[in-house]
């Protein structure tokens, strides 16, 4: 009972102990959460200033927002503006780039551009598959010996080559080997007019000098035409000219750059005759090709006319392009004009047309390096191929080409058209910053459309070539000249330059031998035919 009474009072005492210790702790945490209470009830009072700077903060910060939308709102439409811009700008450079990638090989700009960038050689034709030079069979053209030579020089063994006998004997047979070369010999010739009496009247009289002797000194005409051949034919400036006289006649002639001026408006005067001649050939002819180019005259642009067939050539000076009819062909002619599309000829009426188709494939070439559109790859295979077959028909001697063959071409080159349309309204539907920047693409279809007749008018007629590529070869003369001087000084130099190239023109076309051409001009002949 006792041992109890102990365990229990011992139980009593822990519980006292452990009920002491609780109180302690739990009086600890009322102190702690006193204070905690003493610190909230102090952050408290201070909320209300905080909440006041908060607001204010927040009312600022959303000042700053809408400052920061507006701004944003600007920029955005400034962001359009600028996105326009760049738009309208790759659209001006594309425009830009296209120009500046043009050149005489791929469009119908003239070769006078090519000055600082001079384009790679390309030409239209297609490859044969023939290696370049001479084909198995070619004749060949190796200088042969000349029949007539002015001097010859026997050389015959005189001594034995073996033992040095002088006793030797030469065969008629010979080996012979020629050296041609010219000289220039200066040829005064000197007429003299004596006085003579009668001596059965004792009247008196003077003898009569020929015709060019009217000075006491003058030039002869082969003096003359190698002039005109330098300063002329070979685009010598007129200093150079009297230069190279003087210095081959070994300074026995003195000429100075006004003879030749003098020398070259002479003979200009004396191709009247010639010119007339030039004309009515021109306007006999059943086709004739005309082209211009620009050429200065005295600082200023003027223009260039070149009328021709395959056996005349007529060069004029123009002032303005528009003036195409001043020397008085086209007026009278009444057969093809074969031209460089060049609106102006269309007003005569009374005139057949053709359009030059190398120009177009040109022009294709340069819009295929920029659009990638199919139908102009198919369009110039078209011509190719149309011009193609017409020199095989020539060559085999065929005069004209199937109808069935014509309507075939005929019918292919409308399909292309169409299809060049679509591919067009594909390219350019909703902007019309691509109307404008496929320009040349609508102006080729419109133009091939409405002169079809025009580009294929050499399948109907044979007579008609493919191209005006005579008359630029003509009047690609002028292209040297202007090399050469830069300018004419004055329009009358420009005049008689036409006037003369007229002439060595239509002397080169008929076989002629210019030098005696133009020797037969200062002689007041007409040097060549009208047939």
């Amino acid at each position: 009972m006792r041992l109890t009474y102990d365990m229990l009072e011992k139980q009593n005492s822990d519980l006292r102990t452990r009920l002491s210790n609780t109180a302690a702790k739990y009086e600890l945490k009322e102190q702690e959460l006193l204070a905690r209470n003493a610190a909230l009830v102090k952050d408290a009072g201070e909320m209300p200033a905080q909440i006041s700077m908060l607001q204010k903060y927040i009312a600022k910060c959303e000042q700053e927002l809408c400052r920061l939308k507006e701004e944003n709102g600007m920029i955005k439409k400034e962001n359009f503006k600028l996105s326009a811009i760049i738009e309208r700008l790759k659209h001006i450079m594309n425009k830009l780039r296209a120009r500046g990638n043009k050149n005489s090989s791929n469009s119908d700009k003239p070769s006078s551009i090519d000055v600082f960038h001079k384009p790679k050689p390309v030409s239209l034709r297609e490859k044969s598959g023939k290696k370049p030079g001479g084909q198995p069979g070619h004749k060949g053209w190796g200088l042969k010996l000349f029949e007539n030579p002015t001097k010859i020089i026997r050389k015959k063994v005189k001594v034995c080559g073996k033992c040095g006998s002088h006793n030797v004997e030469n065969s008629p047979d010979y080996t012979a080997r020629q050296k041609a070369d010219i000289r220039l010999v200066v040829d005064v010739i000197e007429e003299r007019v004596y006085k003579s009496k009668c001596l059965d009247c004792g009247h008196t009289g003077n003898a009569a000098f020929d015709e060019g002797f009217n000075n006491p000194v003058q030039y002869g005409e082969n003096l003359k035409s190698t002039v005109a051949l330098l300063s002329e034919h070979g685009c010598v400036s007129v200093a150079k000219t009297a230069e190279i006289i003087n210095s081959m006649s070994g300074g026995i002639l003195n000429i100075s750059w006004g003879t030749v001026i003098n020398f070259q408006r002479e003979l200009s005067n004396n191709l009247e005759d010639t010119i007339d001649t030039i004309k009515a050939g021109l306007c006999a002819g059943g086709v004739m090709g005309a082209d211009e180019s620009g050429c200065r005259v005295n600082g200023s642009l003027s223009w260039v006319q070149v009328f021709c067939n395959d056996r005349f050539t007529l060069f004029g000076l123009n002032r303005k392009r528009g003036e195409i009819d001043t020397l008085g062909i086209l007026t009278y002619f009444m057969g093809i004009l074969i031209h460089d599309h060049f609106i102006s000829y269309y007003n005569y009426t009374q005139i057949a047309h053709g359009e030059c188709n190398e120009h177009i494939l040109r022009l294709i070439k340069s819009l295929i390096e920029i659009f990638k559109h199919s139908w102009l790859k198919e369009m110039s295979d078209l011509l190719k191929s149309a011009c193609h077959e017409k020199n095989e028909l020539q060559r085999a001697g065929r005069k004209y080409m199937p109808k069935e063959t014509i309507t075939k071409f005929s019918m292919v080159y409308d399909a292309i058209l169409v299809k060049g349309n679509l591919e067009y309204e594909a390219a350019t539907t909703g902007s019309k910053k691509r109307e404008s920047y496929h320009a040349d693409e609508r102006r080729l279809l419109a133009r091939l459309a409405e002169f079809k007749d025009e580009h294929l008018l050499f399948l109907k007629n044979f007579d008609v070539p493919f191209s005006n590529n005579l008359s630029e070869r003509d009047i690609r003369v002028y292209k040297g000249k202007m090399k050469v001087a830069g300018c004419f000084r004055s329009e009358e130099g420009a005049v008689i330059f036409a006037r003369i190239m007229s002439l060595i023109k239509t002397l080169t076309k008929q076989n002629t031998n210019i030098f005696e051409g133009i020797r037969a001009v200062y002689s007041g002949q007409v040097p060549i035919s009208s047939a």
